[in-house]
């Protein structure tokens, strides 16, 4: 009891009372049992949005943010995919009276026109024509959304083209990619097969010209004109330059014989003739990639059939240097073509939509292409168009096996990681993200996200990923993707605070990487990059400017207009300790040194936060000292109001979240697999802290309900200290009022 009573004398001198410290027993569990009001209560955010959307005209981009009415904007959103986008009007209604509540300003429509019926809203026959009555819900949920104050992002769909019969008129030869699905009525195109094809491009192109034009009867306007269409996606997580690259040239002969023209005749400027090509390429590198493309066994110059071919592996340095050292050359020149072919692509469609009359923002895809040369090529091409726009997961786990690791071990890991590919002078976007479930350390991402990517790093725009809900919190867990998860979307009160108010400050760019496009083309880049790769989930790093930097200072590549020595970052500066200090002070990570380890805190004049493995510290906050007495929790203390801090607030909100699960959900001991999902209602794992704030006044603390709403039930207060303990309040909510 000693210390305590060192803490209780320490306090009193300062006029601050502490409570007694908790010890770091098992935590407890209790129901969660939000019922999804739209009421705002305490927490509500309904008033920070502007209404409608774009009233004062469009967001726009200029240099490297997107401004509305002539200020920043900073959009929060998440996903709805598929036939979710156009819902029952109901559901339409329950969203847009939901969302605000949460600070959620900004939805991605995706895959709205992947198909018809559940996978969206084309027509029976064809990919470019919209079924009427489906067409009309997503009318009306994009009104409803607008009126409510919330942005829209258009992404018509996976990112191939499932066409249908009638579009044989387009694309002559569907049939070439394979049969049709008898049920689905549907034959998709190869991915990369856009960037090939002028044909898919013309109808890709319909299809969302088609859709600008519409004119929608709940806004009166069509959705080219309407401002709250803020973003236009040209195509998914696609890239010529990824490893599907020589998929439709194996499946396609007519894309065969016209790429082989077209890069022949490339190869003709270049070379004057065969004997020129042979000479700069080795007689080896002609028919090479026979074994890939049987096709190409018989390549000459005259014959207009030499291929462009190769993928990431290819591509990557060691290998020109290694295996590909024969036909280092050819790999180079048709990784250079092909990146024409992508900028090509990406130019006809930004002319279409604006010949739309669409005058918002357009970015390319949101894909990547290995590491080093073709990664900063498919880069480029998606700087030509405009935002640069970024996919990333988390966690995950396949046959009951569980990822169940924390991004907060290894700082500026994970998703985060993301922002290596931030370009010097354009907006960032992460428009896919969140921990894959049973990862059970979701409420981390939000608080990462917001914190360093649209804090510190500046980033723009977040959509994090689902394919759907029902304006409401889940009942249960399950799906793999699911914002509304309470331990997800239960952080948001305070995150969505911090992002739209900009309480985290801006770096100043400090680390930048060089990259003089023209010199990729002879295999020069000046940084060594990693770019590691398991499906949807990647992490990047450099050797001169480390994934490390991120959790420091503002990290961009820039895109040079000559070859530019990349300066190594000194990290160590800001590093003490294995705790890494943002050059704005605010933020302070320290890494951990097992997979569950780590923690971070933010520390800013409204927003002040202990987020991650910090059970038994003391984290002096200036005004606010946050001990977390639980495993593992993300405890915030922020001003309640748009235009206040912890100082002028009239009311604070306290916001501590942790886990969740499912009743009767199991997990093995070492936390690796799920032996039973369980089922609803969803469980919080309840979070203990003591939380001191020194300030004038004797403040009252009431317990919210799950829905934010004041409950009659405080807390005692001591000179400013009170203790929260889910447990026992069962609540992840406090109000601070003076």
């Amino acid at each position: 009891m000693r210390g305590i009573e060192v803490l209780v004398a320490a306090a009193l001198l300062c006029g601050v009372v502490a409570v007694q410290a908790l010890g770091a027993e098992e935590p407890a569990w209790y129901a969660f049992q939000a019922k999804s009001t739209p009421e705002a209560g305490a927490i509500g955010m309904q008033d920070w949005l502007e209404k409608p959307a774009g009233k004062h005209g469009r967001i726009a981009r200029e240099g490297d943010r997107l401004v509305y009415n002539g200020k920043p904007i900073k959009l929060w959103g998440l996903n709805l995919c598929y036939s979710a986008c156009a819902p029952a009007k109901e559901l339409a209604d329950r969203r847009a009276a939901f969302y605000p509540k949460y600070g959620i300003n900004a939805v991605r429509l995706h895959k709205f026109a992947d198909g018809h019926g559940w996978a969206g809203i084309q027509s029976a026959q064809s990919v470019a024509e919209f079924d009427a009555e489906a067409l009309d819900r997503m009318d009306y949920q994009v009104a409803k959304l607008k009126e409510a104050g919330i942005y829209v992002k258009l992404s018509a769909h996976f990112g191939t083209m499932k066409m249908g019969p009638a579009d044989r008129r387009d694309v002559p030869y569907l049939d070439e990619f394979g049969a049709f699905d008898a049920r689905k009525n549907r034959v998709s195109a190869p991915h990369s097969a856009l960037f090939y094809s002028p044909e898919l491009q013309a109808l890709h192109i319909r299809q969302m010209a088609n859709l600008l034009r519409h004119r929608n009867p709940h806004t009166g306007l069509t959705y080219a004109q309407d401002p709250a269409i803020c973003v236009v996606e040209i195509i998914n997580e696609q890239s010529i330059l990824f490893y599907t690259s020589m998929g439709p040239l194996q499946r396609s002969a007519t894309l065969r014989r016209k790429v082989g023209e077209r890069f022949s005749h490339w190869l003709k400027k270049k070379y004057g003739s065969h004997d020129g090509l042979v000479k700069a390429w080795g007689a080896k590198a002609l028919g090479s990639f026979a074994r890939e493309v049987p096709q190409t066994a018989g390549e000459h110059l005259d014959k207009r059939n030499i291929l462009p071919l190769g993928n990431p592996w290819f591509w990557d340095p060691a290998q020109l240097a290694g295996s590909q050292a024969s036909r280092r050359q050819r790999l180079l020149d048709s990784l250079q073509f092909l990146y024409g072919l992508q900028c090509e692509a990406f130019d006809r469609y930004v002319q279409a939509m604006r010949k739309a009359d669409y005058a918002g923002e357009i970015l390319g895809s949101n894909w990547q292409a290995g590491r080093a040369l073709s990664h900063y090529y498919n880069l480029h091409a998606d700087y030509r168009v405009g935002t640069i726009d970024r996919h990333n997961y988390f966690g995950g786990g396949r046959k009951g096996a569980i990822n169940n690791a924390s991004m907060l071990r290894v700082p500026g890991s994970g998703m985060l990681s993301a922002g290596m590919q931030q370009v010097a002078d354009r907006p960032f976007m992460l428009s896919e993200w969140i921990h894959v479930f049973p990862n059970e350390w979701g409420v981390e991402g939000p608080a990462i996200i917001g914190a360093y990517g649209m804090g510190l790093q500046g980033w723009d725009v977040s959509y994090m990923f689902q394919n759907r809900d029902a304006g409401a919190f889940s009942s249960k867990l399950g799906e793999a993707w699911k914002v509304t998860a309470p331990q997800v979307l239960g952080v948001f009160p305070a995150v969505a605070r911090h992002v739209l108010r900009g309480d985290i400050a801006q770096s100043d760019v400090l680390a930048t990487r060089y990259v003089h496009v023209p010199s990729l083309a002879e295999g020069t880049l000046d940084f060594e990059d990693k770019v590691t790769q398991q499906h949807d989930v990647k992490t990047f790093d450099s050797d001169k400017v480390p994934g490390r930097t991120l959790a420091v200072a503002r990290s961009v590549v820039a895109f040079a207009g000559a070859q530019r020595a990349t300066p190594a970052f000194a990290l160590s500066k800001h590093e003490r300790a294995g705790v890494l200090t943002s050059t704005t002070g605010q933020l302070r990570w320290t890494a951990g040194t097992s997979k569950l380890d780590g923690h971070f805190t933010i520390d800013t004049p409204a927003t002040k936060a202990v987020v991650g493995f910090a059970d038994g510290r003391t984290e002096r906050l200036g005004t606010v000292t946050i001990q977390p007495h639980s495993p593992f929790a993300a405890i915030y203390v922020t001003a309640r109001e748009r235009h206040d801090d912890i100082a002028s607030s009239k009311a604070l909100l306290v916001v501590a979240v942790a886990r969740a699960r499912n009743t009767g959900m199991k997990v093995s001991d070492d936390g690796t697999k799920l032996l039973a999902r369980g089922d609803g209602p969803v469980l919080m794992e309840a979070v203990k802290a003591t939380i001191t704030i020194r300030r004038a006044g004797g403040p009252k603390v009431v317990l919210l309900d799950h829905d934010g709403l004041p409950t009659d039930a405080t807390l005692p207060v001591a000179d400013g200290t009170f203790q929260i303990d889910g447990g026992r309040d069962k609540t992840p909510y406090y109000l601070v009022t003076y």
